[in-house]
């Protein structure tokens, strides 16, 4: 996990108390929303669960459950993760709490302040945002050695006020690489627990890979877009710019673990073509495209002075320290960081494009104990209260009528997936985020048509007995584009369209095959 880092050593500053967390608990009470009467939390399907959902803000590496959460609570003992080697098929954040020992080491929380005279490394890094990340060694000429410099042992807390907590080995040595002269890190020293975690690999988390990928080299990892990844190592051997990764199947079990190249790395790529690209469409960009391209480039060279630096080398020649904070700020384009969802109750389902109305019919017809339509609950209130509804999450949509509304509420679906049937709703593609906060989770099939005139010839004696105009084929196949372009990253399957038989037969097996699967869902929400 090496990464070194060289600080010049300055006065040790004062102890400091580590600061309290307090969890933020229970729900807020809904006011009433059609009548006078008692506020009622939202319904909610109750079997889904989320492995490593985020309760904290703003940082890069936002999982909950942290190893470091008991620094101050010595007492109390230590949290390690539940095995040795932490395994895809389990939330790379769940942690037991192992009962302290009378003779365990852990000092009091200290502050250490360093001057930076330049670059040059000599501070080792090991560790992860499963157990914390600690101080591997020092260099025999570090200017962070010293009577009151750092420690072999010490488990790096905070960095310049930035708090270290569920950071990767790879995020705490970027933040430590942002150009400053004088910096102060909060430290504890743990030396047991270090001597537990510093031979394994300290990281855990899930990925989604957002672009193709074929392994060049012995030891790299070849994988697909969609493709989800298990983390274990951000700095595998000290080498910046690479991550050691699991693939997994649709199960989370582990296939094959290989080399793949690091966020900071395939941003810094995407961007470089992207400046590339506008250089060649405009001339008179070629200045803006070289202030970007100066973002991934390192201003000065130093030399080396030993082979373990020489590793890092090429990593850190191409990427600037200035680049570290635009590359936080911005959505990776190669990654996105996912968590593992447990969903024992049938999932809903919800048909997009033309002829979804009357291919939902036969579904139900084909399949009345697999498939049930939501009921609409009609409602007389005003547009005020319905809204109400909607914002304090106990209605997902609804359709203005003639002196009432029909609305989709969360009670309706629980009731359906309750008796074991996949709830077929009837609601508009924006309102998928809707159920999202709710923590439910649609399998969402797009029909696709290739033209209007495919629509418009398809017939059936029962559930399209009216012949589809051209006019209406027009309106069906237009509509269905513009969902297709504002809503596809919802959809979990595309089923090519033609008669109403093969399209259910299609979505029959899209629904049975992503219920067997084990559902993930971005890092972030609810």
């Amino acid at each position: 996990m090496a990464s070194r880092l060289s600080f010049g050593l300055g006065p040790a500053g004062s102890r400091e108390e580590q600061p309290s967390h307090q969890a933020l608990s229970g729900e807020s009470r809904h006011q009433a929303w059609l009548q006078g009467g008692t506020p009622a939390p939202p319904s909610r399907l109750d079997p889904a669960s989320t492995h490593s959902t985020p309760q904290g803000s703003g940082t890069a590496t936002p999982d909950s459950h942290s190893a470091i959460d008991t620094l101050s609570e010595q007492d109390e003992g230590t949290l390690t993760p539940s095995s040795k080697q932490t395994t895809p098929t389990t939330s790379p954040n769940s942690f037991v709490r192992v009962p302290s020992e009378s003779n365990k080491k852990v000092g009091e929380p200290r502050l250490v302040t360093v001057h930076r005279p330049g670059v040059e490394v000599g501070v080792t890094l090991c560790g992860g945002n499963l157990r914390g990340v600690y101080i591997e060694s020092l260099d025999e000429d570090s200017p962070a050695r010293g009577p009151n410099g750092l420690l072999p042992g010490d488990l790096i807390l905070e960095y310049n006020l930035v708090n270290m907590k569920n950071k990767t080995a790879e995020e705490v040595y970027v933040e430590m690489l942002k150009p400053a002269e004088t910096v102060t890190l909060k430290v504890q020293h743990r030396p047991d627990d270090f001597n537990t975690i510093k031979d394994a690999p300290g990281d855990g988390f899930y990925i989604r890979a957002l672009y193709d990928r074929v392994g060049e080299a012995e030891g790299d990892l070849s994988f697909k877009k969609d493709d989800i990844l298990y983390v274990d190592e951000s700095l595998p051997k000290g080498s910046f710019g690479t991550w050691m990764a699991w693939q997994l199947d649709e199960n989370a079990q582990q296939i094959q673990r290989g080399q793949i190249p690091s966020k900071y790395m395939m941003d810094q790529e995407f961007y470089r073509r992207h400046s590339v690209t506008e250089m060649k469409e405009d001339s008179s960009k070629t200045l803006s495209a070289a202030a970007r391209r100066s973002f991934f480039r390192r201003k000065q060279k130093h030399k080396r002075s030993s082979s373990k630096d020489s590793k890092e080398m090429v990593a850190l020649d191409t990427i600037s320290t200035d680049s570290i904070p635009f590359l936080d700020d911005c959505v990776s384009l190669a990654y996105q960081r996912v968590q593992k969802v447990d969903c024992t109750s049938l999932r809903p389902v919800l048909v997009l494009g033309p002829l979804s109305d009357p291919v939902k019919e036969m579904l139900v017809k084909e399949s009345p104990g697999k498939f049930c339509r939501c009921l609409l609950e009609v409602m007389k209130a005003s547009q005020q209260a319905i809204e109400r509804g909607v914002k304090d999450c106990l209605f997902i949509d609804y359709k203005r009528r003639s002196g009432h509304f029909d609305v989709t509420t969360v009670a309706s679906i629980k009731e359906i997936t309750d008796k074991g049937c996949h709830c077929l709703l009837d609601i508009a593609p924006h309102a998928i985020e809707r159920l999202h906060s709710v923590h439910i989770y649609p399998i969402v099939v797009f029909i696709r048509y290739k033209n209007a005139k495919q629509i418009k010839e398809q017939k059936d004696p029962i559930f399209l007995r009216d012949k589809i105009s051209q006019k209406h084929s027009k309106e069906q196949f237009e509509s269905a584009q513009k969902i297709e372009q504002e809503y596809s990253k919802f959809f979990t399957g595309i089923v090519q369209g033609g008669n109403l038989p093969y399209i259910c037969t299609q979505i029959t097996t899209i629904v049975d095959q992503e219920q067997s699967k084990v559902l993930w869902t971005p890092l972030g929400s609810p």
